[in-house]
C-alpha cells in the first residue's frame, strides 16, 4: 500500500465488472481455500470483516493473484449462509460489519 491509499480503496464497493469476472473464473478448490484462510483468522471473539480481510492479505496475494480481494468478502457471504461463519451487520461493509466462528455466547 503506498502512502496515499487507504482502507476506503477497499471498502464498501460493489465489485467492478472485471472482479466480477475474475469471480467468476474462481474455481471450487479455489473456494475451498479461501474458506479455509478465512476461518484461520475468525475466532469466537467478533473482529471487524477489515481486520480478518488485513490478516489474510500477504497469503491471499501469494496464494491467489488472479482473485479481487473483494472475494473474501463474497466468502464470507458464503460462510455466513451455510453457518460456518456468523456476522453482524453487512459483510460487504467491511469496516462496520463483524464476524466470529458460530457458538460463541455473549463475547464481545
Amino acid at each position: 500500500m503506498t502512502s496515499d491509499t487507504t482502507d476506503d480503496d477497499y471498502d464498501d464497493e460493489e465489485p467492478t465488472p472485471e472482479e466480477l469476472e475474475r469471480i467468476r473464473s474462481a474455481t471450487p478448490s479455489d473456494a475451498a481455500a479461501v474458506d479455509a484462510l478465512i476461518l484461520g483468522k475468525c475466532g469466537s471473539r467478533w473482529q471487524k470483516v477489515a481486520m480478518v480481510v488485513g490478516a489474510s492479505l500477504d497469503e491471499y496475494d501469494a496464494k491467489f493473484p488472479h482473485l479481487p480481494y473483494v472475494y473474501m468478502q463474497v466468502r464470507m457471504l458464503e460462510l455466513v449462509e451455510s453457518g460456518a461463519l456468523e456476522a453482524q451487520g453487512d459483510v460487504m461493509s467491511m469496516r462496520i460489519s463483524e464476524v466470529r466462528l458460530p457458538g460463541s455466547q455473549n463475547v464481545a
